[in-house]
């Protein structure tokens, strides 16, 4: 058997949106597509990357007003990366050393087509330790695999 890959995670839909979105922008995007966080690209490359966690600690706990602060004030820079066919060990160990909780994902072409999440090892871990759930299933429903929203 062979071991998992980064592909095998990478369920989650990919926002990229352009860094010229302020935080209550970003943050209304991020509910309407239900993740956690998103890519900020400047003229379609991508630069940094925004999360709730950056929204609660930073926009939150500072009292900046979100209709006003631009998101690259906020996002973390630069994009942390791994490639699709890339073990869950290295992406694992590419969150820790880069003290992250989301990783982009890069298929062949380098090209970003995913991001997975520190939720998504637990998701793996409770789907191989109990088998495929119903219960799983409905905590956790996600889009095709590689589907982009921008």
């Amino acid at each position: 058997m062979s071991e998992a890959k980064v592909s095998d995670l990478t369920r989650r839909p990919l926002v990229i949106l352009d860094c010229d979105k302020t935080i209550q922008e970003i943050a209304s995007t991020m509910a309407d597509n239900r993740v956690s966080a998103v890519v900020l690209a400047d003229s379609g490359r991508p630069i940094g990357i925004l999360t709730e966690r950056d929204l609660a600690r930073q926009v939150c706990a500072k009292g900046l007003a979100p209709e006003k602060t631009p998101a690259t004030a906020l996002m973390s820079a630069p994009v942390v990366a791994v490639q699709a066919d890339s073990t869950l060990q290295d992406a694992a160990e590419q969150m820790v050393k880069n003290n992250v909780r989301h990783l982009a994902v890069k298929d062949e072409r380098q090209h970003l087509v995913g991001m997975i999440t520190a939720t998504d090892f637990a998701w793996y871990t409770a789907r191989k330790v109990a088998g495929k759930s119903g219960v799983l299933e409905l905590l956790y429903p996600y889009e095709e695999v590689g589907e982009e929203i921008s």
